[in-house]
């Protein structure tokens, strides 16, 4: 997991399939890009905005993907988003490969991430993260989340 403002992604340029996702977001900081899926290159790369209300934490459960690393980028508005290792987890509901997407049950413990406008997280298979949680009190956000293919 990595988390860190849009102003820094530079620093993780060994990462390299992240490169594309970042360049998006830069190219495009400030737009409001709707709600609907935006191919940037085919099911390798794409993005996912969305805008909603954020949830208390019992609202909420932990998920991962297997063939898509999550970079979360908060356009507006204010989220935590927990995470857990996703090793040793309870399985909610099993993977499913047509939606790339596994959930959790919540840990007894797990660390919340706070994400403010201008910030984004990465999240990798092994990452099991619960978005879009209130951050202290609920937040309206535009979120855009952007899919790298990572294999799997």
């Amino acid at each position: 997991m990595i988390v860190d403002r849009l102003s820094n992604w530079r620093q993780y340029e060994a990462l390299a399939p992240l490169r594309p996702a970042f360049e998006y977001l830069e190219q495009r900081l400030g737009e409001n890009l709707g709600t609907s899926r935006i191919e940037i290159d085919g099911d390798r790369l794409f993005a996912l905005p969305q805008s909603y209300r954020t949830r208390p934490v019992t609202d909420a459960r932990f998920e991962t993907h297997q063939r898509y690393a999550d970079v979360q980028f908060i356009g507006s508005g204010r989220e935590m988003i927990g995470y857990a290792p996703a090793e040793g987890l309870q399985v909610e509901t099993p993977y499913d490969p047509e939606k790339d997407i596994a959930f959790f049950y919540q840990p007894a413990t797990w660390t919340p991430v706070a994400l403010e406008e201008g910030m984004f997280a990465v999240f990798y298979p092994e990452d099991a993260h619960m978005p879009c949680c209130d951050l202290g009190a609920g937040s309206e956000v535009y979120k855009v989340v952007i899919k790298v293919s990572i294999g799997g």
